[in-house]
């Protein structure tokens, strides 16, 4: 059996109201269309959102992560044995971040180290990839981290980005035995699925070597306070909420049925959180009970790659759930990519 033996999580020290968003809106455009903190909240779901220095990076956030699941678990880092990091948002092209995050953090050289350049779905690769290091005997222990810095990549004139979106990080050890604390959790099996054709409608444009940024794209934005070096985030949300409304449904079933499982069986489903007021639409439209649906966006924001892990500490935290409870976890977007598995506290 390959377990889930305990999570951490990191958010930046500022946070950005739904007000702040509003002001840094309103210094870009000029508009009679008047935006309220009530209207942004109905639109997203969220109140408080998180954005980190511009000196720090993705896998700064990972790292200070890292080091309060180190600290709080008393955790030998000499027992770790492979380190992923799942991002968007890499310090380099070459070299991996997740041999820069081996030195920082100062675990053993002997580990194995790569990176996952995912979105939405990364968390649920990491813990697959996990999962199959460990079955496979290759190593028994792995640290699996997920960071992301979208703010950076917002125009403050797209204010439904600039709502949504969250910078964050989080840290999930796995290995081949439990630990003794009562976040331990068994990965059971894994459905994926992909559709390249949606990538259109939630990209980064300007980020890479396809139509990459120049000086007369970058002047545009000299007034931005990141400038958007790294990019710009386009999304077509209409596309993105019925993609949503599409495949959620469906790779709920498909999980279900790959479990031999009915939707009553699972105590709870912790899927990405990606809108608030979405998520509640799809747990209307599947029918599952508001108290098996954890909703976590709405003082946090959308975190892409550690959404989930920071949901499911938090539930792990507030409730008393009962041993062999299961919980559905399932992560959809950027890609399109979409994938999910049950997890078994034990």
């Amino acid at each position: 059996m390959v377990f889930i033996n305990s999570i951490s999580y990191f958010l930046p020290k500022k946070k950005v109201s739904n007000q702040e968003v509003i002001t840094d809106y309103n210094r870009y455009v000029s508009t009679n269309e008047l935006e309220t903190e009530d209207g942004i909240f109905g639109k997203t779901g969220v109140k408080i959102r998180y954005q980190s220095d511009l000196s720090i990076t993705a896998k700064d956030l990972g790292a200070y992560a890292a080091q309060q699941l180190f600290d709080r678990n008393s955790i030998d880092r000499s027992d770790i044995q492979a380190l992923i990091f799942i991002s968007d948002a890499l310090d380099y092209k070459g070299p991996s971040t997740a041999c820069i995050l081996q030195s920082k953090l100062d675990l053993p050289k002997s580990i194995l180290a790569f990176d996952i350049l995912h979105g939405c779905t990364g968390w649920i690769y990491g813990l697959s990839l996990a999962k199959a290091l460990i079955h496979s005997k290759q190593v028994d222990t792995v640290l699996v981290i997920t960071a992301d810095i979208p703010r950076r990549v917002i125009h403050p004139e797209d204010i439904e980005l600039s709502a949504l979106f969250s910078d964050g990080g989080a840290a999930t050890l796995i290995s081949n035995s439990p630990s003794g604390k009562d976040q331990n959790m068994t990965i059971n099996d894994f459905d994926f699925g992909t559709d390249g054709k949606g990538r259109k409608y939630l990209y980064t444009e300007r980020s890479a070597s396809k139509d990459p940024a120049d000086i007369t794209w970058l002047s545009q934005f000299k007034d931005i306070p990141s400038g958007l070096i790294g990019g710009r985030l386009r999304m077509n949300s209409d596309k993105i909420f019925l993609f949503a409304l599409r495949i959620v449904p469906l790779l709920t079933k498909n999980i279900l049925r790959k479990h031999n499982l009915k939707l009553e069986d699972i105590d709870y489903f912790v899927y990405h959180q990606a809108n608030g007021t979405m998520l509640e639409y799809l747990r209307k439209r599947m029918k599952i009970p508001k108290e098996k649906f954890i909703i976590s966006i709405e003082n946090i924001g959308n975190t892409v790659s550690s959404s989930i892990p920071i949901a499911l500490y938090q539930l792990m935290q507030k409730t008393e759930i009962p041993r062999e409870s299961k919980i559905l976890v399932a992560g959809f977007g950027i890609g399109f990519s979409w994938g999910g598995t049950v997890l078994t506290l034990k």
